[in-house]
């Protein structure tokens, strides 16, 4: 059984200059939001959500991706990626990361980007129009702390009480001039000082 897909949403950010400097590369990011029917909606609790869950994944992660990886054909890779669901108000938070968090759908994102992290994910339920803020994160690194980042996205007339948007976003790079450092080679630090009193 196939996702129901009323539409897809493509949004192509390229970030040029950032605080008045221009960047040495563009940074671009591209967001596709799936919207589907939620097959659980409405109907009394439904235990096993697995089967749909088999049956129509894999091609909705493919869809989304076929729609991403062509606004990176000029870029050398894809760096980061995340994912999030937004749920119609007749469906549960659960039935959005039904369709997400399994391997039917991130391994084909996964595959898609060569990466090998976990992909970085939220989710949300409201009305249509609701803004979910998807966070970014290394393909391959996810410690890596240059790469963490995010994006707001918003579908005007979904979800309907009885759909779910699906979105994946993914980034050419990390944030513009990251210059925080890196988890990996921050110096030692010791925070018994700052312990919160049990």
């Amino acid at each position: 059984m196939a996702a129901q897909v009323r539409q897809f949403h493509t949004l192509v950010e390229e970030t040029v200059t950032e605080g008045g400097v221009t960047l040495p590369r563009v940074v671009r990011r591209v967001v596709v939001a799936a919207v589907v029917t939620n097959p659980w909606a409405g109907r009394a609790h439904v235990d096993d959500l697995s089967t749909f869950v088999r049956q129509s994944c894999p091609a909705l992660a493919r869809d989304v991706m076929a729609r991403i990886l062509p606004h990176h054909a000029g870029d050398d890779r894809v760096e980061a990626f995340g994912k999030a669901v937004v749920v119609g108000l007749a469906g549960e938070v659960e039935h959005g990361a039904a369709l997400v968090h399994n391997p039917f759908f991130s391994d084909v994102v996964r595959s898609a980007v060569a990466g090998t992290s976990v992909i970085a994910s939220t989710e949300a339920r409201g009305e249509a129009g609701t803004t979910v803020h998807v966070p970014l994160c290394h393909v391959t690194s996810a410690s890596t702390r240059s790469h963490y980042q995010g994006c707001a996205v918003s579908v005007p007339d979904a979800p309907h009480p009885d759909e779910i948007v699906v979105v994946v976003a993914t980034s050419s790079a990390g944030r513009p001039m990251p210059r925080i450092g890196d988890r990996l080679t921050d110096p030692p630090f010791d925070p018994t000082p700052w312990r919160v009193p049990s």
